[in-house]
């Protein structure tokens, strides 16, 4: 049961750097939020679309795969279960052309910067 916990901080772990690495659909889009994440103006719509639909979906995957491992009383069935969902979350991100790098970076760049956190929020929400 003590490899348990460890799981789920790993889960948590890669939903934290794949939340910040991947969400630009072109080499230059990419180029512009990599080299200039301080300057939140340059980041549109077309940039978060993308990284909000890869947001809800990742999440949801995090959300449900927490309550089975959480539940999981055999170890080896929690790491595999946490290797499925780890699977999922990322090909999430890389189905919406993002890459994990760039979406950990549009993650943080939201998290440090409050309008750009506010424009995602209302890009989120008008994700389906």
């Amino acid at each position: 049961m003590t490899s348990l916990p460890m799981s789920l901080k790993s889960l948590t772990v890669l939903l934290v750097i794949t939340f910040a690495l991947s969400v630009v659909q072109s080499r230059t889009v990419q180029a512009e939020v990599v080299e200039a994440p301080a300057d939140h103006d340059e980041i549109s719509g077309n940039i978060l679309e993308p990284f909000a639909g890869a947001y809800k979906e990742v999440s949801e995957i995090h959300t449900s795969y927490e309550q089975r491992i959480v539940k999981s009383l055999d170890p080896a069935q929690a790491d595999a279960l946490q290797q499925e969902a780890n699977q999922k979350m990322t090909q999430a991100v890389t189905d919406r052309g993002m890459t994990i790098e760039d979406y950990n970076t549009l993650f943080q760049a939201i998290q440090n910067d409050p309008d750009l956190k506010k424009k995602f929020m209302t890009v989120l929400n008008q994700t389906r």
